[in-house]
């Protein structure tokens, strides 16, 4: 008898045993699960990062992070030495509710609110400094504080709304072209999808408001302080 041909090609029966097919599909499982954990990790370490070198006060880091607006101040009779006076010889200065911390070389000041472990003065997702930069004349200061927010909150933020948004409008899309809403049920369901996408991004936008109008008191106030001590100083002979 001859030899006969394998239907299944050389080693076909080996190349089908279970056990072998089931070790290729938990490898490239594995992979998959390695390269999205690794993904994750890169991920959070970016906003980790991203959030370490907005706290920090630092002349470079200052300017860092999504700016959202501005508050300008005229403080008369002020210069930079009565306001360096305040200051200790890093720069640094301890007010009530914040830290501020000076730049003379770079006309530029950076104040942050404080936040205490075991305290109602939690931080949000959506933190805020303030960079301010000053201009000298003959009538004193003018002084520019610009409210910002670390990169990271602004673009997490833009990307829920875009994906809430774009994937409800795109559903609303795809079931129109298909008929969905010929039927009482079908227009039924659409009506549902459609007011639950509008809740979820009206809850979205209240939360924001809110961390918001918290986070800007809390600079506010630090703002407040800073301005005080420096018409304080200016009022000095």
């Amino acid at each position: 008898m001859g030899s006969q041909q394998n239907p299944l090609g050389r080693g076909g029966l080996a190349a089908w045993h279970p056990g072998l097919l089931l070790r290729k599909v938990y490898g490239k499982f594995g992979c998959m699960v390695l390269a999205g954990a690794f993904a994750v990790v890169l991920f959070v370490g970016l906003i980790i990062g991203d959030w370490v070198y907005f706290s920090r006060l630092s002349s470079d880091a200052a300017r860092y992070g999504y700016g959202l607006g501005r508050v300008q101040d005229q403080v008369a009779s002020l210069g930079v030495q009565k306001l360096m006076r305040r200051f200790d010889t890093n720069g640094f200065l301890a007010l009530p509710h914040g830290v501020a911390r000076i730049f003379p070389e770079a006309n530029r000041l950076v104040i942050r609110p404080s936040y205490r472990l075991f305290s109602m003065r939690f931080r949000t997702a959506w933190p805020l400094k303030g960079s301010i930069q000053w201009s000298s004349d003959v009538n004193g200061l003018t002084v520019v504080c610009t409210k910002r927010m670390p990169w990271s909150s602004s673009i997490l933020t833009l990307l829920w709304f875009s994906l809430v948004g774009v994937g409800t409008l795109g559903f609303l899309l795809t079931y129109l072209f298909e008929g969905g809403f010929e039927s009482l049920g079908g227009l039924l369901l659409g009506v549902g999808v459609t007011a639950v996408g509008l809740i979820v991004v009206a809850f979205g936008l209240l939360t924001v408001t809110v961390a918001y109008r918290i986070e800007n008191t809390r600079l506010m106030q630090v703002y407040t302080e800073l301005r005080a001590l420096a018409l304080d100083e200016a009022s000095k002979a």
